[in-house]
């Protein structure tokens, strides 16, 4: 099976890792927005774009979502983040969906999203 690494990041100081990785069988991506200073939805709309792009790579789209996982910095906000999300997987068959609240390594992410598709 062949292990197709997407997006890697080295950073000084940081982690070195790569945002997503695909087979034949799973894509998955997890990131956090590129530009920190937009709004909840904002970020959001990005990674979920970004997210996209990464898919598009491997073969895949946000049609073939599995299962996506949401950390917000919080929760509070989750009214913004819904509204973002309803009009990004409009037209399109939704995945399982799971929100959470989390604190991430850098405290202006507002949102963190891994989602996992189908090839």
């Amino acid at each position: 099976m062949e292990i197709v690494k997407l997006g890697r990041v080295t950073r000084p100081g940081g982690p070195n890792i790569a945002l997503g990785a695909g087979t034949d069988e799973l894509v998955s991506v997890c990131l956090t927005a590129p530009d920190k200073s937009g709004t909840l939805a904002e970020q959001t709309v990005e990674i979920l774009d970004i997210i996209e792009k990464h898919f598009k790579t491997v073969g895949t789209s946000r049609a073939k979502l599995l299962m996506v996982q949401i950390w917000l910095a919080e929760m509070s906000q989750f009214a913004e983040f819904r509204e973002a999300w309803n009009t990004w997987i409009e037209g399109h068959e939704p995945p399982a969906l799971s929100v959470v609240t989390g604190t991430t390594a850098r405290r202006d992410c507002l949102v963190e999203i891994r989602a996992y598709a189908a090839p």
